[in-house]
């Protein structure tokens, strides 16, 4: 399902209205199927934990994108030059 929706969060994310962006993003997302917003949701919430100790743990936004990013964002035919 998600490698359906890829272009569509790129699309929304490459928009340069911020306003319009967000609406973008928050539409895709709460079209998800719920499985898929649920899992989302946890995973945003567990990422924000550590992200707010990041003092303790290095682990500030930038470099939680650097490690998850290749992971959880990949296009269909999983090319890195892509991403």
């Amino acid at each position: 399902f998600f490698t359906d929706k890829y272009a569509d969060f790129i699309d929304a994310n490459r928009k340069e209205d911020p306003v319009e962006r967000l609406k973008t993003l928050k539409r895709l997302i709460h079209d998800l199927p719920e499985h898929h917003y649920e899992t989302l949701k946890f995973l945003s919430a567990h990422l924000k934990t550590v992200a707010e100790n990041s003092e303790k743990n290095k682990m500030e936004p930038r470099n939680l994108a650097i490690v998850f990013g290749p992971t959880l964002v990949r296009t269909s035919d999983d090319n890195m030059t892509h991403m």
